[in-house]
């Protein structure tokens, strides 16, 4: 089955999900270790993004195949994140955290890593 996010199309809905881990927890009044946390997700994920040989990154300099171990990094750290006191102690931020956590699941399932754009 061929997955349909092609690469150009990840690396769009990638500078998306780092503007909502930037701007989602104060616009919902998260408390602030949670914002601070999800800004420094952000910009980790900007980088990464920036850096990938896709038709949206910037310099280009590592490929899909990495971009891809650096997303399961990521998704494993989120998953980490889910237990810890700043998320799991406040009703908002959890529901926040796991919808956020669940659509980067779905990106990263019907992402095509190996094809070419």
């Amino acid at each position: 089955m061929k997955k349909p996010i092609d690469s150009q199309m990840h690396g769009i809905i990638d500078y998306a999900f780092a503007g909502i881990q930037l701007f989602g927890p104060p616009v919902l009044g998260l408390n602030t270790k949670m914002t601070k946390t999800y800004k420094v997700l952000a910009a980790t994920f900007t980088a990464v993004n920036a850096i990938t040989n896709t038709p949206v990154g910037i310099t280009k300099s590592i490929s899909m195949a990495t971009h891809q171990k650096a997303d399961a990094a990521f998704l494993a750290t989120l998953s980490a994140l889910t237990i810890s006191r700043i998320v799991r102690n406040e009703s908002k931020a959890l529901a926040f955290h796991l919808a956020f956590l669940g659509i980067a699941l779905v990106n990263y399932a019907l992402t095509d890593y190996n094809g070419k754009k």
